[in-house]
């Protein structure tokens, strides 16, 4: 299966394996359309309410997710929001990004948010399996 690696500020579409690696304070958001076997991805750090909720409605639209019947269908998965340097800069933006999903009504599918330790995020759009590595403590599925 092919892959991709999703740098910081840098989105994708596709059905490749996604890898976003080095997450950290701010956020790896993948949203998973099963129906089409596609994700649309994002490693972010906007602390903006407007503007991540533009960035979310862009993925969207990339997915070809308009209307509340095709956004049932989808799943949105993040990870991130670490306190890596004491400072609670990652809970803060954390606490946005959530705000800006509840306010655009995309189901959650899984989440690890929180901790203080630097993430792996490795994403399967044809199964829907989502892992997280973390870079000290080992491996979690969401």
């Amino acid at each position: 299966m092919a892959e991709v690696n999703v740098k910081l500020l840098q989105s994708w579409v596709g059905r490749e394996r996604i890898i976003i690696e080095k997450v950290a304070t701010g956020a790896a958001v993948i949203i998973w359309d099963p129906l089409q076997r596609k994700a649309a991805s994002t490693h972010l750090f906007i602390t903006d309410e407007a503007k991540l909720e533009e960035k979310l409605k862009e993925l969207l639209s990339q997915l070809n997710i308009g209307d509340d019947s095709s956004l049932q269908r989808v799943r949105v998965k993040i990870a991130g929001g670490a306190d890596v340097a004491g400072l609670q800069i990652g809970k803060k933006f954390v606490n946005i990004l959530i705000n800006v999903i509840k306010k655009l009504k995309i189901p959650v599918g899984g989440y690890d948010l929180g901790g203080n330790v630097t993430r792996t995020v490795v994403f399967d759009p044809v199964t829907g399996k989502c892992t997280v590595h973390f870079l000290v403590g080992g491996t979690r599925e969401i």
